[in-house]
């Protein structure tokens, strides 16, 4: 697919066309297909891409890696060390990785296949203090002693095991939730976010502003904000299990208005945590809800029906790639 833009050629400073389209990679001697998007000045030829366009197409390469080798996404990473409640130095030993190794991963450096199942076997609790014994000489008396009651006292995660199938029903990252974060927290504040930028709103619209900001989130950067699935149902795509989401997330109140006749749940909240979202993802939260928020409820689920997303996947209710995201029309 490809589309002119209003940039101008660094070689010329003529016109460019975007390109968008499928090609096959290759990272540590295996091959993915990924999405890409370069310019191409029309009057050379030749082709450059922006930062944006690069992340875009290593993120969704790193992303399809990780999750075929079982290796844990940088944020997860991160999470193991906090969790604990450990330094870098203290983990570092524990795990014995080279200097700021870890501090490397939690940045985004892919781990080698064996440390990566290292990292995940990590998030076991048992297996870490074993892994610390082991490793008792790196530590003096009373470091050892410290690190030993960090982990063993070691409480569960505030995001339980039981509250992520809740959300999420499938916890495992692939293309059907974009790769994305697998934060109920995230989940939460993206939905407080649309609620409160419209006074309130009915969960049919809602949902399409959810869909949009997730698939056009991957379609930007390889990712979605999220990691929640969508399905494609006859009023449009909305996150699978959306109304059990709804019904569990703290802060959130429900009010019941008739209109035409007809009994609906308007969704309300007072205010929403912005500190779990980068700035990107809050400049796209923005933009999709200033569109949205001038349409009505019909207008955007119209819209919806015009995405190959929908049309693609809507015979039998089915589960939408974010593969789908590069021929959205919303914007």
């Amino acid at each position: 697919m490809e589309k002119y833009v209003e940039l101008k050629s660094p070689f010329t400073g003529g016109k460019v066309k975007e390109i968008s389209t499928i090609e096959e990679h290759e990272f540590r001697k295996e091959k993915f297909s990924v999405h890409v998007r370069y310019y191409v000045c029309e009057d050379t030829g030749e082709k450059f891409t922006t930062t944006e366009q690069d992340e875009l197409l290593f993120n969704e390469l790193y992303s399809q890696y990780r999750v075929n080798h079982g290796i844990p996404f940088p944020e997860e990473i991160k999470d193991i060390r906090l969790h604990y409640g450990l330094n870098y130095q203290q983990i570092t030993k524990i795990l014995g990785f080279g200097t700021n190794q870890y501090a490397q991963y939690e940045k985004g450096q892919i781990p080698s296949e064996s440390n990566g199942k290292l990292l995940s076997a990590a998030m076991d609790r048992q297996f870490m203090l074993h892994l610390l014994e082991s490793s008792q000489a790196e530590f003096d008396t009373v470091e050892y002693a410290k690190v030993y009651n960090l982990i063993s006292t070691s409480k569960n995660k505030v995001e339980s095991e039981v509250q992520k199938r809740l959300i999420f029903r499938d916890i495992r990252r692939s293309i059907y939730n974009g790769f994305g974060t697998l934060s109920v927290s995230r989940v939460s504040e993206m939905v407080k976010y649309f609620i409160f930028a419209e006074g309130g709103i009915f969960p049919t619209k809602l949902n399409k502003e959810m869909f949009y900001a997730d698939f056009l989130n991957y379609k930007l950067r390889g990712q979605s904000i999220s990691g929640l699935q969508y399905q494609a149902i006859q009023y449009g795509p909305v996150p699978v299990h959306y109304d059990t989401i709804y019904d569990n997330i703290n802060g959130i109140s429900k009010d019941i208005v008739v209109s035409h006749n007809m009994e609906s749940t308007r969704l309300s909240c007072e205010s929403w945590d912005a500190s779990v979202f980068t700035q990107e993802e809050l400049d796209l939260l923005k933009q999709v809800s200033e569109i949205i928020r001038q349409m009505t409820t019909q207008d955007i689920i119209d819209k919806s029906h015009q995405e190959d997303a929908w049309l693609n996947n809507h015979e039998g209710n089915q589960l939408i790639p974010y593969s789908e995201a590069f021929t959205l029309k919303l914007v």
